[in-house]
């Protein structure tokens, strides 16, 4: 997978990891792909049935992982997704018919929205699953919705290059400038920002530690 991923051109990539999973094989398996060149960052998905349950993993998790990921399989867990700071992406799969991204989460949304293309265009997906993601696509094209591509690859046979994955999220409907950012800016701004919040310097959103200049 690593080296299908330096072929198609990339040069960083987040690594959806297990919370459990011990600190060696975490740096074994970042080895990995940084003796390919591709700078590695952990991500964690978090899936939880209830409010509740979903503030107290949010406390848990968010100092450990570079980008901390909500799947909303409810409304009461996508409307906390959707609002809270220490969410960086939320998604929503489009063949659970019980939830999908709407007006009313593109308002409420400080994050971003993930789209996982290769997984949903290339599986064995529905006219109906087809649909539902080119309805959340012009919802987010309306609200100027920041928007993730992501592969959601698992084997090195899915592996598209940024601009095939970019290519997808115009096919679902996303704009070119969406399409575009969600392969390179907006996942760039999201490590960088999360960077920034475990330094020393960081207090809270928008307050920073400056040291005094030199007289």
């Amino acid at each position: 997978m690593a080296e299908v991923l330096k072929l198609a051109g990339y040069s960083a990539v987040g690594l959806t990891i297990p919370t459990g999973l011990m600190r060696d094989r975490v740096s074994s398996l970042r080895r990995l792909f940084e003796d390919q060149g591709i700078e590695t960052f952990l991500r964690v998905d978090v899936v939880s049935g209830s409010r509740g349950e979903l503030l107290r993993l949010l406390r848990r998790v968010r100092s450990g992982f570079d980008i901390v990921a909500v799947k909303c399989i409810n409304q009461g867990v996508a409307s906390v997704a959707c609002r809270d700071r220490r969410v960086d992406v939320v998604f929503f799969d489009p063949n659970q018919r019980s939830i999908r991204f709407s007006h009313a989460y593109a308002n409420l949304l400080r994050g971003a929205l993930e789209f996982n293309v290769v997984s949903s265009l290339l599986g064995t997906t529905s006219y109906e699953t087809h649909s539902r993601l080119a309805k959340e696509a012009s919802i987010s094209r309306e609200h100027n919705t920041r928007v993730v591509l992501s592969s959601g690859s698992t084997s090195p046979e899915k592996v598209r290059s940024p601009m095939q994955v970019s290519a997808m999220g115009k096919a679902i409907g996303l704009s070119r400038e969406q399409s575009l950012r969600g392969v390179s800016e907006n996942p760039e701004s999201i490590v960088q920002r999360n960077a920034e919040r475990r330094s020393p310097a960081y207090i809270e959103e928008g307050v920073r530690i400056v040291a005094p200049k030199a007289r």
